[in-house]
């Protein structure tokens, strides 16, 4: 059992890691990803183009991990790092 919990942790921890990395983005209407308006709120330039760059899956929405890719490939930066401070 212990050799399970061991081999499970750098997963946990993995999944912790990556959960923290993504800034705090506000979901208002609770759709479970994020629309233009909803990113446009933290990322000010955000285009139009740009979110359908960042939109893989094309469903008019960007989810996690869309919103992952697009910070660890450079598309956006985070809310931090655009503002200097």
């Amino acid at each position: 059992m212990k050799r399970f919990a061991i081999a499970l942790a750098p997963l946990a921890l993995a999944s912790a890691a990556f959960a923290q990395t993504l800034p705090d983005v506000p979901d208002t209407d609770s759709s479970g990803n994020w629309s233009l308006v909803e990113l446009q709120a933290v990322w000010t330039d955000l285009t139009e183009d740009a979110f359908k760059g960042i939109d893989a899956n094309t469903d008019g929405a960007v989810d996690a991990t869309e919103l992952q890719a697009a910070l660890d490939n450079g598309v956006i930066k985070t809310p931090e790092a655009a503002s200097g401070g």
